[in-house]
């Protein structure tokens, strides 16, 4: 039979597509997910899906059982409500040793360009924390580091879209130059899949973009253009920012952007090399900016 791999976050932005392709390479799904129902398009196809949440140790344990391998792509981008310590530092490490007890021979782990432990920015620092807390238990491992990923909807589409929906101003964070290195999700997912079997990528930590390096500036105006979007942008300083997404933040359930986010949002996710998908997974990515004129034309906002 096919090797079981277990899939942890498998009803996120990202692990929908993870998990489909899972699926599609012709493996046995293992689904843990907090809220059964939402794993059900994973039922159809044939997934196990178990109930239990990614910080439990006890559902951790039951969940690697019988997987040749783990993909995690469990994290919390806001320190609220569940925090940063709980879910991306101490949940990497129970993984790492229920894995490990289970017998499973490897875990791919997804992270984020920029992970560092430099206290300023409290995401990325926990991201490196996770990474380093989940090698130190001494399951084989890959971790994959990613940039922006692009999709109809979701992700930095969805922060987009309640920008440019909420007041009559576009607003542009900082002067919009902060650089990325965008990668469409599907495509990102395909290198996650193929990492589960990469036996040479075992202890590697590699950092993945598209092909280009785009501003934040660049990005948006692909989508405002997609978009229809004719809105005025106004660029606003991060200092002058920072306390009003603070105050907003703490009043609203549902915010546009959290302070965690801004903060993250002012640090370069550059992969540093514009072949690094092609170099470790042998094929091209599509140019971010070809993509936008298509994928973000679907729906046009004001």
């Amino acid at each position: 039979m096919a090797d079981r791999i277990l899939v942890l976050g498998a009803t996120g932005f990202f692990g929908r597509s993870v998990a489909h392709g899972v699926v599609d390479a012709g493996y046995q799904l293992r689904v843990l997910a907090r809220n059964p129902s939402a794993a059900a398009a994973f039922r159809v196809r044939g997934a196990e899906v178990l109930q239990g949440d990614a910080v439990e140790p006890a559902a951790l344990a039951a969940a690697c059982q019988g997987c040749a391998a783990v993909v995690s792509l469990v994290a919390v981008r806001s320190n609220r409500p569940q925090t940063f310590i709980d879910v991306n530092i101490e949940a990497p490490r129970l993984l790492g040793e229920a894995a490990k007890a289970a017998g499973v021979t490897k875990v791919v782990y997804v992270s984020q360009i920029g992970a560092t432990p430099d206290a300023r920015f409290k995401y990325l620092a926990s991201r490196w924390a996770g990474e380093q807390a989940l090698q130190r238990t001494g399951i084989p491992s890959t971790v994959l580091r990613f940039s922006y990923l692009l999709a109809d909807d979701g992700g930095i589409t969805a922060y987009f879209e309640r920008s440019v929906s909420t007041g009559p101003f576009a607003i542009i964070p900082g002067g919009g130059q902060q650089n990325s290195q965008p990668l469409v999700r599907e495509e990102a997912a395909r290198c996650v899949i193929d990492a589960i079997s990469r036996g040479d990528l075992y202890g590697q930590t590699i950092d993945l973009g598209g092909p280009e390096v785009l501003s934040y500036e660049q990005l948006f105006e692909f989508f405002a253009a997609a978009r229809g979007v004719v809105k005025r942008r106004v660029k606003v300083p991060l200092p002058l920012l920072t306390p009003v997404v603070g105050i907003i933040g703490g009043v609203m359930s549902k915010p546009i952007i959290t302070l965690d986010e801004l903060i993250t949002l002012s640090a370069s996710s550059v992969a540093g090399n514009l072949d690094a998908v092609l170099t470790n997974f042998n094929f091209r990515p599509s140019s971010p900016s070809a993509w936008a004129q298509t994928h973000w034309r679907s729906r046009r906002t004001a």
